[in-house]
């Protein structure tokens, strides 16, 4: 039987951001299916800017951490 229920498109990519506190704790966590790398660092912005207690956002891609935006850079 087949089922393509679960399958994604072949160029979607799927980022993970986590808004991390100045203490270490992922405080809230976005997954952001995207192929433009441009989309996932506006995301990260966004959330960073949306998500006041967040030191940090960083980006994950398949287990990998790809960048990190930093609220004092």
């Amino acid at each position: 039987m087949d089922d393509a229920s679960g399958s994604t498109a072949a160029a979607e990519d799927f980022y993970t951001l986590l808004c991390v506190r100045a203490d270490g704790v992922a405080s809230f966590v976005d997954v952001f299916p995207s192929a433009d790398v441009a989309r996932v660092r506006q995301r990260a912005a966004a959330l960073l800017a949306e998500h006041r207690s967040s030191q940090r956002v960083e980006v994950w891609r398949d287990g990998a951490l790809v960048e990190e935006l930093d609220r004092s850079a």
